[in-house]
């Protein structure tokens, strides 16, 4: 989700922190008894706010790469983005209300405030969790009977230079990435991380180009979303029913669909 990428994105997720504004405003209205004007105001500025904490931890969560960590590690995480994001919602709301001097009078509303926190951070990670893995869903086996390629992909094929390094513009720096470094490129919407031993770069462009211009001996793509340097696995392990996981030197764990892993027993003669 790139929030400033698309802008009918922003607009729906704008109308929907309205609606919650709305909907606590009226839940919060038929419980307490302060005028609707002051529980109309603390729910637009705490939906102001769980918009804002949404987009910081939905980015936090996108780029922190937790699909990889182990189970114990992802929920260490969870608990501390969890307790971090409550303790900001808590210290602000806090302020707000003691500006206006209600301090006291929202006191009653902690205990369904927290309740409404712990709500909303669960939400969050489930709809970053189902999205992950829908984007990273294993590709089905192409069957066709076709053996050559189109023309058009093979006269492009044959017209790409083969890359001997990758060029990233960062900021005012520009990193020269060799291909012998990358471990793995990893697709993103319009973008494609670059994984090494030193980090990761970010670079606007297709895996389609990628993996027409990357050394065919030494990169596969094992995932619709990802290539693979070949020399950077470290270990293959079963992963559900038949699916396979990869380990790279820097202990990220990579998909590999079906048809994927059929193309990579060839290039390691498994």
């Amino acid at each position: 989700m790139k929030f400033s990428d698309n802008k009918a994105k922003i607009i729906q997720y704008m109308l929907w922190w309205t609606g919650f504004a709305i909907l606590q405003t009226l839940s919060f209205h038929s419980i307490f008894s302060l005028p609707l004007y002051l529980i109309l105001a603390d729910a637009v500025f705490h939906s102001m706010l769980y918009a804002l904490l949404g987009m910081l931890l939905w980015n936090a969560l996108r780029y922190g790469n937790f699909g990889a960590l182990p189970a114990l590690q992802r929920i260490i995480n969870y608990t501390a983005l969890g307790l971090l994001t409550l303790a900001i919602t808590a210290g602000a709301g806090y302020g707000f209300e003691y500006f206006l001097n209600l301090s006291d009078e929202f006191l009653p509303y902690l205990p369904a405030r927290t309740f409404i926190h712990l709500l909303v951070f669960i939400l969050i990670i489930q709809a970053f969790i189902i999205r992950n893995n829908k984007n990273n869903s294993y590709e089905q086996p192409e069957i066709s009977v076709e053996t050559e390629e189109p023309e058009d992909d093979l006269q492009a094929l044959q017209n790409t230079e083969i890359l001997e390094r990758i060029t990233v513009k960062s900021g005012s720096k520009i990193n020269m990435i060799p291909v012998q470094e990358i471990l793995c490129l990893q697709a993103d919407g319009d973008y494609v991380h670059i994984h090494t031993l030193k980090g990761k770069y970010m670079k606007e462009q297709t895996m389609k180009s990628f993996e027409r211009a990357l050394p065919p001996e030494q990169f596969v793509r094992v995932h619709r979303s990802c290539i693979v340097n070949i020399e950077s696995i470290t270990g293959i392990e079963l992963y559900e029913k038949q699916g396979r996981l990869l380990t790279l030197k820097n202990g990220l764990k990579i998909k590999v669909s079906q048809t994927g892993y059929a193309t990579l027993k060839e290039k390691l003669n498994l």
